[in-house]
Formats: structure tokens, sequence, C-alpha cells
């Protein structure tokens, strides 16, 4: 009988290389949102994978920039508290990465913790095999790495082998959560990400990063039927009126993808109410930072 296996993996890496693509994949199902836009993912998001002989918690963090105003700069400082404690660490780039300021002071806050480091070059489906290599090349002076490794998140590329070569590295151990459990965030947080998605999905580049969504009401109403009432919260009278779109339509756009994706994760049918607030600097106010588990 195998020995049990356990740890805690934080995957760092700049706004946009594919983090939250990365934790679905090793998961084998959705639990974090995703976009085309940088900076979706606001607050750290643990997975748990668990199989017969091993429980992994993988950390989702939000994308490691220069963080000028508040909201910004708790974002990153999620990042860094993810590395407290954790027994490895994916350090994720792509392979036309610019080795810039950001990465750099990244790297120099690695550097300093005790655990074991993976290099994965993410999204090599779009490039040729030379960019990955040159890329690695790049990056073999910056920071010892125990393993390198070449994925596509996307594609489920070389995401098995990552998951063999973490398990190698992890100490024996007791499971810490319930077999059956997959992630640590609330049910009310799980909601208002997945409708934060289709507003980063559906809207034009500025307003997502203005909205935050509070889930109000979750109800099972029967065995294969949920309930729930959400708001998108945004700043101003003019972002809501974009919210909405003419005659309703970007919010039922909005609503229509959000009960999809709500539906497949919970898999039951899902009435969903959604309604636009404007609550004027929001960003400042602590109730929503730990709406979002910011706080």
């Amino acid at each position: 009988m195998k020995e049990f296996k356990t740890g805690f993996i934080s995957i760092m890496g700049r706004p946009n290389v594919g983090k939250s693509t990365l934790l679905n994949a090793l998961m084998g199902e959705k639990i974090a949102i995703t976009s085309s836009k940088p900076q979706t993912t606001r607050a750290n998001i643990q997975g748990i994978l668990t199989g017969e002989d091993f429980q992994l918690v993988f950390i989702d963090t939000p994308g490691y920039h220069k963080a000028k105003d508040n909201i910004n700069k708790m974002m990153v400082q999620q990042a860094k508290d993810s590395l407290e404690a954790v027994d490895a660490i994916y350090l994720l780039v792509q392979p036309d990465e610019f080795i810039g300021a950001e990465l750099q002071s990244l790297l120099k806050v690695l550097d300093k913790v005790d655990a074991v480091k993976f290099l994965i070059i993410n999204k090599v489906d779009n490039y040729k095999r030379e960019a990955v290599y040159e890329m690695a090349n790049k990056m073999f002076p910056q920071m010892e790495f125990k393993h390198v490794l070449p994925v596509s998140a996307l594609k489920g590329t070389n995401v098995d082998k990552l998951l063999e070569l973490t398990l190698e590295e992890m100490e024996a151990g007791e499971a810490i959560f319930p077999a059956e459990e997959i992630t640590t965030q609330p049910e009310n947080l799980l909601v208002a990400e997945f409708i934060r998605e289709q507003v980063f999905r559906q809207l034009s580049d500025e307003i997502p990063y203005q909205i935050v969504v509070e889930t109000e009401k979750i109800e099972d109403r029967s065995d294969d039927l949920m309930y729930i009432a959400a708001s998108i919260i945004v700043n101003r009278d003019s972002q809501k009126g974009m919210v909405i779109g003419k005659g309703g339509k970007m919010l039922k756009e909005i609503s229509t993808a959000s009960r999809v994706s709500l539906s497949n994760f919970f898999g039951v049918k899902i009435y969903l109410e959604l309604y636009v607030k404007v609550k004027t600097g929001w960003q400042t106010k602590d109730e929503y930072l730990k709406m979002q588990g910011l706080y």
C-alpha cells in the first residue's frame, strides 16, 4: 500500500499567464474563473485534489504586478500570502514573457521561499518549440528550478506529468480536508465569481475592473433547482447603463451565461435574479473588499 502524501502548491506568475486555467486543468473541473483580460482573479482560490493516496491543495493567486491603487496592492499581497508554508511553487511564464521589473520582483520574492520550485512554460500550443526553449534558457540563470515543464493548461498538455512530478516531491501526511471537498471558497463567493466572469467576458475592457458582485440569497428550492439572487455593483450611473445595455440586452446575456456556468458547476437548474446597483467608491469600503475575499 502506498503512503499517503499531502502538500500545498502556490501557482504564481504575472497577470494573464494562465494560472486559473491551469488550476482548472489540474482539478479536472472549473473552480476558478477565467477570461482573456488580465487580473481577472482578485483573491487566492484553493483547489483541493484528493486521490486514493494523496491530497494536493493548489492555490491560484492574483497576477503579480506593479500595484498602484489599494485594491491592486491587496491583490498582490494575496499572492505573497500564498507562499506561507507551501511545499512547492509553480512559476508560470509564457514563451514570449518579458523578464522586466515585475517578473524580477516576483523572482526575488520566490527566491526567499524554501519550497520546491517548478518553472512552467504555459501556452506552448500557441508558440513554436524554439520559443519555448529560448524562454527556458532565459529563465535558468534567474533561479534554481527543480523541474522545468512546457504545458498547455488550455489543451491539457503535460498536466498529468506535472501532477506526477509534484507528487514525487510531496511528503507523507494525512488529508487536511474531506475527500469530497474541492475548494475552500464559500458558496456565496463562488457564485459571485462565476457571475463576475461573465461580466469580464461580455463587457468592454474598462467596466469589469469597476464592478463587484454580491450574492444576496441562495436557496435550494427543490432537489434539482437552486434559486440565486445577486447584484452587480458599479461605481457610477453611467456604468449601470452599460451593464444593463439597450433594452436590458447586456444584463440578459450576462444572466444567461451565468446560469449555464452555475448549472454546470452545481449540477442543478438555476433560477437567477440579477440586479445592477450603484455604490460609489466601493473599492475603498471594507465590506466590499471582504466580499471578494481580500480581507
